[in-house]
């Protein structure tokens, strides 16, 4: 064998190796699945993006970098793919590092074989980086060959994602939709190995960076609450719902029996006129968490949040979500007695809310409890919010879903499966009542969505959400409250007040107050934006942030 096909084989080798990664992907990722054309598409972009760097490095550098930064730790991205279906994400890597040490000697003891075979893997791979002749690895007619592929690859790209764009939000500037498709260029490498590695570590950090800022920024603050008097076991619940529009439940007039279980519930209000602050869950999470709202948002970050209101009246508080929180949320989480965070990303299979409940029962004590639940409720892809058993609304695109479906012509599949996510949802909320009446005790449970969705419902057509041009779809948004009967002979005139306050227009920010005024905190007091006060203004004009950072008054509907 001649050296320098000894040399082509070292140099074969290492390249498969470094493309394990992303055969692994193309073979598991929910977003690669039943596509060839996205399959070869995304293999020849990681191909290009690898062979980059080879048109300026030698070898030898080229290929001892590479297994430094990309082949050492491609077994996370691989563990990613097999538990998720998709690369390494920001919640993925952030439990990775912060699982504590015992843990991980513990999971990794149990799976030695595995670990010799990683092991194996990067010992090949150093021994064939150092034989590999060490000269440029491809000439100067194939370098150019390959600047064209990479040109070929862009423009292609970059026509697909503003063709998609158009097509989704044909209302927006053409500036914005410049912007928001080089946005989406960016975000194409959280899902390439490497790349995503490192920008996922780079906004953990960002991330953690901003936590600690707003911690030390409003570490002095109180809200100059009292240790609450009573002194037995109570449990109040918010929900935080997500995408989920007033219109699409049953139990509020929907032509379909989404929502039968909530409708055959006693002690449930359903409130007739609740609105969003806001049409996405980044902007809309912290305007209801906390006394900022659409026209002075900022206070969010100057001020502490529901659940440290609570604490300050001697709570226990506790988070269970199953979203990746937004930086306002993890610096909350941080702050709560017990908390958890479900590691699975949000469109794998099995991944559903009632999980919450039966975590839920490990955190419940016999002392004054108050949680946040934060649902994937509707989330997009409404299929994977519901297992196949609540699928009672046909036909839907089911497993073969692709973005590029999202069109007027499909509208009927998509909204069956949207309203399977309701019906789940219903179900969802039932089982989280049940288990709050089984504990005998003075209870109550808000469940309020984050936003609405659009369906082209108008001659607007606009879909799904944030929409510059804000829709009410988009912002009138369902608000339950269901008590036990034991809350009610604690608080009988509260009680009344929630149901004499159902059908009066309120926008999300009274959760705040609301939620402080259920559980008898009255320090911060404001009897104008409580549902159990008798003292309830109604709103006339909701303000709304919307998905272009503008704040616009919208009308009651």
């Amino acid at each position: 064998m001649t050296q320098k096909t000894q040399n082509l084989i070292h140099v074969t080798i290492l390249f498969i190796l470094l493309l394990l990664p992303t055969f692994y992907a193309m073979a598991t990722a929910i977003d690669l699945e039943y596509s060839w054309i996205k399959q070869i598409a995304y293999l020849i972009v990681v191909i290009v993006l690898l062979l980059f760097p080879a048109l300026f490095l030698k070898a030898k550098l080229y290929f001892f970098l590479e297994g430094i930064f990309n082949f050492l730790f491609f077994p996370i991205d691989i563990a990613s793919l097999y538990l998720n279906r998709q690369p390494t994400s920001m919640a993925f890597l952030g439990n990775i590092i912060n699982t504590d040490l015992h843990e991980a000697t513990e999971l990794l003891s149990s799976l030695w074989p595995l670990c010799i075979v990683v092991i194996s893997l990067w010992i090949i791979y150093f021994v064939l980086a150092g034989r590999v002749q060490n000269t440029y690895l491809i000439n100067r007619r194939v370098r150019n060959w390959l600047f064209i592929c990479l040109g070929v690859v862009i423009i292609c790209g970059t026509f697909h994602l503003w063709k998609y764009e158009r097509q989704v939000h044909s209302t927006r500037p053409i500036r914005t939709s410049i912007k928001d498709v080089k946005d989406d260029i960016l975000i194409k490498f959280y899902k390439i190995y490497p790349y995503n590695l490192y920008i996922e570590l780079a906004d953990i950090i960002q991330s953690h960076a901003n936590q600690e800022h707003w911690q030390q920024q409003i570490a002095s603050f109180h809200f100059g609450i009292r240790p609450t008097k009573l002194r037995q076991p109570v449990t109040y619940i918010l929900v935080l719902g997500e995408t989920a529009r007033y219109d699409h439940f049953s139990i509020n007039g929907y032509n379909r029996p989404t929502s039968p279980l909530l409708a055959s519930t006693a002690n449930l209000i359903s409130y007739d006129s609740a609105y969003s602050q806001a049409n996405l869950t980044s902007a809309s999470v912290p305007l209801i968490l906390t006394r900022a709202t659409a026209q002075n948002p900022e206070l969010a970050y100057k001020e502490k949040s529901l659940p440290e209101a609570f604490q300050e009246a001697h709570f226990q508080t506790g988070w269970i979500t199953k979203q990746t929180p937004i930086p306002l949320a993890s610096r909350i989480i941080e702050t709560c007695d017990t908390s958890y965070s479900y590691a699975k990303e949000i469109d794998v299979d099995g991944n559903y809310d009632l999980d919450i409940v039966d975590k839920l029962h490990e955190f419940t004590t016999d002392t004054m409890q108050f949680f946040v639940l934060h649902s994937l409720g509707c989330h997009f892809r409404y299929e994977q919010r519901y297992p196949k058993e609540f699928a009672v609304f046909q036909p839907t695109f089911g497993k073969t879903f692709s973005y590029s479906l999202i069109t007027e012509e499909n509208k009927d599949k998509l909204v069956n499966a949207y309203d399977n996510a309701i019906l789940y949802t219903d179900y969802f909320l039932s089982e989280l009542i049940h288990y709050m009446d089984s504990l005998d005790r003075p209870a109550v449970m808000m469940y309020m969505s984050d936003h609405g969705e659009s369906f082209w419902d108008d001659e607007r057509k606009l879909s799904m959400h944030g929409s510059y041009v804000i829709s009410k779809y988009e912002y009138h948004v369902p608000l339950f409250i269901w008590f036990s009967d034991e809350y009610e002979e604690l608080y009988p005139q509260k009680v009344a007040n929630m149901w004499k306050n159902k059908s009066t227009p309120v926008s999300s920010d009274v959760v705040f107050y609301s939620m402080l005024d259920i559980a008898g905190i009255e320090d911060i007091a404001d009897p104008t934006r409580s549902i159990c006060s008798p003292s309830l203004v109604p709103m006339d004009t909701i303000w709304v942030y919307t998905g272009s950072g503008s704040v616009e008054a919208m009308p009651i509907h």
